[in-house]
């Protein structure tokens, strides 16, 4: 794939767009690093930015562009036990060095308009589960920005509810998974609600069992703590 300058980036047009949207003038923007991934692809860019908002008062002057991403919550369930377990990943991660609890995640990158099509792609490349598109639902109509204050980011939640025989459930327990040559190093791991709280350090986590929830109703460990 062609690199492209920075600024023709479909995640810098997004941003970008979205300031002006808002009522926002951009006067300048300089870039100050920018990363790319090995096939040209920009990974995200620490830009410089002078911009006013419409009331003419200037805008924080550091902005990190990273784009879109993806989060899916997928609940599995055994067929011949009616076992519920949720499909997550384990990886360890260079933010804290921690061995992280999360759910099966992806960035957009320059697929802006499928952000679905990344979340069944993410899904099968992390955890090895294939689904089809009309299995995924979207758990909020819009992406939810993680930090405004400094990233562009904004995650789209989806979930699923998927039935498997017995030898296939118990087949993701373990399963090694991820890019190695992205860094990627995942263990999947079949969890109820409460294990997974107890041992996660994910905001994302939590929010996304919450949206789960509020989506397809109470999780096994909800609903049998009544």
């Amino acid at each position: 794939m062609s690199n492209l300058p920075y600024e023709f980036e479909p995640k810098v047009m997004a941003w970008k767009q979205s300031l002006i949207d808002h009522g926002c003038v951009i006067r300048k923007i300089e870039p100050v690093h920018l990363f790319y991934r090995h096939n040209g692809e920009l990974l995200f860019a620490v830009l410089a930015l002078d911009a006013v908002d419409p009331e003419g008062r200037p805008l924080p002057s550091q902005v990190v562009v990273r784009g879109h991403a993806c989060v899916i919550v997928p609940l599995l369930i055994n067929e011949q036990t009616g076992l519920e377990r949720f499909l997550m990943v384990r990886q360890r991660r260079s933010g804290n060095g921690a061995l992280s609890l999360e759910f099966p995640a992806g960035m957009l990158d320059r697929d802006l308009e499928r952000p679905a099509a990344v979340a069944l792609k993410e899904l099968r490349e992390e955890t090895g589960l294939t689904i089809g598109g009309e299995q995924l639902v979207l758990l909020h109509d819009k992406p939810l920005l993680t930090s405004a204050g400094l990233l562009d980011e904004g995650i789209y939640y989806y979930g699923c509810r998927i039935t498997l025989a017995d030898a296939a459930f118990r087949a993701f327990e373990g399963r090694i998974a991820g890019a190695a040559d992205e860094g990627e190093h995942i263990t999947a791991a079949l969890c109820t609600r409460k294990e997974a709280e107890a041992q996660t350090h994910s905001s994302q986590v939590m929010l996304g069992f919450s949206l789960f929830e509020k989506c397809f109703g109470p999780t096994p460990a909800v609903a049998s703590s009544r």
